[in-house]
């Protein structure tokens, strides 16, 4: 067959061409269509574009229709393929898929490459509450790996379904149907209709994120209160816990449990613990000058500890508003180990060796591996609240406290115990051997100005 550049170097006219064989003119007019950017370069069909143009044609109130949009992976493993196998056989990867749906599919059903990994066509349907027959076909023929190269690939493909409207435009339209694509990867059935609900949980983490840059760079969104620490055997407060707070002006106090997760996942996570710590040390700094010298504590994510020179940044930072190390702690996950942990280990270790304590948060909610603790460097243990709240009256099961707490103590940890809310529980646990608590019993978090007073009140020992 002859190259579309060949052709043209010949200089051949419309009379010329129309004498050509049907399939020179049919490869002819594909290639210069890619060139036009209607046709995916990749697997050669229709593109996003061609979508958009000819969705009307799919809209009619009286033959109601289906968009099916088929992913054949996640974003995540997609790159994992890049990076092990290349480009040309991740190529090759998404043009099996392409042809194994094709093979799935009527011939006269015209399939759209709309994005790098996503496939969108549309099925006339009589009832649009019902799943179409081939869209399970689909997903149990994806459900096992795709052959590419002589190489098996899991696929992780998502099916999203979505009755067609004609109030809903067609860019809209695709957006919806890859939301449930998405979704479709949590069911067993491996496809999912669009769930308002669940967009709407999409479009609100989409709002949290565009919006919290502005919140960092304004006054008045974001605030740090702290919850007393204390001693157990004394009742004297020692340090605080800085907890952030984001006061949207529109979608009201948005949990750190919903926004913090999100900006892990960005680069907002940066900016984020920046404005964290400078607003903790500048803080604990007033609180130093009114009389209180505490240790206030300071979470940071595996993000943060991952990255190169947070550790001597913190040290600068700390001795740039006029604190010791002493006066700072900071806490990590269990899970901040599994990222990139050499480094994370490292910078612990400066850190401690510093005069900066640390503390492993919310121990029993993750890995919870006792074998590892001894090779963790940190000075405080902290146990999950979901241990300390069950204790409510004499006679309520400490058998998992107990040991946690015997251990920890062994190691040479002092342990803290989150989530105290009665005062059978903080006399529980002291008798326990538990060094230090938190939580509503003793005082809930509270702005820094409430903290000094707060402290201002509390009784000389």
């Amino acid at each position: 067959m002859a190259q579309p550049a060949m052709l043209m170097a010949e200089g051949l006219t419309a009379a010329a061409l129309a004498d050509l064989p049907m399939a020179d003119r049919a490869y002819l007019e594909s290639e210069l269509q890619v060139r036009l950017g209607r046709y995916d370069h990749v697997t050669r069909l229709p593109n996003r574009l061609q979508f958009l143009e000819q969705f009307e044609n799919f809209v009619h109130d009286d033959a109601p229709a289906m968009l099916v949009l088929v992913t054949l992976a996640e974003a995540k493993h997609y790159n994992e393929i890049l990076r092990a196998l290349g480009m040309a056989f991740a190529e090759d990867f998404v043009r099996a898929g392409a042809a194994l749906l094709g093979s799935l599919l009527d011939d006269d059903v015209a399939v759209y490459h709309v994005s790098v990994l996503s496939f969108a066509f549309v099925l006339p349907v009589d009832d649009i509450a019902e799943i179409p027959g081939v869209t399970a076909r689909i997903a149990a023929a994806f459900a096992g790996a795709i052959s590419v190269n002589e190489i098996p690939i899991k696929t992780h493909v998502g099916v999203g379904l979505l009755p067609i409207e004609a109030i809903r435009p067609a860019a809209e339209s695709l957006r919806a149907a890859l939301v449930a694509a998405q979704d479709s990867r949590r069911t067993d059935a491996g496809l999912s209709f669009y769930d308002h609900r669940s967009d709407a949980a999409h479009l609100r983490a989409f709002r949290i994120l565009a919006d919290l840059p502005h919140a960092l760079s304004g006054p008045n969104q974001l605030s740090l209160h702290y919850q007393p620490r204390v001693q157990l055997k004394s009742g004297r407060c020692h340090g605080a816990e800085a907890l952030i707070r984001w006061n949207h002006p529109e979608l009201g106090a948005i949990s750190p449990a919903e926004f913090i997760p999100l900006a892990e996942q960005t680069a907002l996570i940066g900016p984020l613990t920046d404005w964290v710590i400078t607003t903790a040390l500048q803080q604990n700094r007033e609180l130093l000058d009114a009389g209180h010298d505490l240790r206030i504590s300071i979470n940071a994510s595996p993000v943060n500890l991952s990255e190169d020179g947070f550790d001597e940044q913190l040290l600068r930072r700390c001795n740039a508003v006029g604190l010791a190390p002493r006066n700072v702690e900071l806490e990590f996950t269990e899970g901040t180990l599994a990222t990139n942990s050499a480094r994370t280990v490292q910078q612990l270790k400066r850190l401690r060796s510093a005069g900066i304590d640390v503390a492993l948060d919310d121990f029993g909610s993750g890995y919870s591996n006792l074998s590892y603790l001894a090779r963790i460097p940190a000075d405080v243990l902290k146990i999950d609240q979901s241990f300390v709240r069950p204790l409510k009256e004499a006679g309520d099961d400490d058998f998992l406290l107990r040991h946690i707490i015997m251990i920890a103590s062994g190691l040479g940890f002092r342990v803290c115990a989150e989530g105290i809310e009665t005062l059978h529980a903080y006399e529980h646990l002291r008798e326990l051997g538990c060094d230090e608590g938190q939580g509503y019993h003793m005082a809930r978090p509270m702005p820094a100005d409430l903290l000094t007073q707060w402290l201002d009140a509390q009784p000389a020992i």
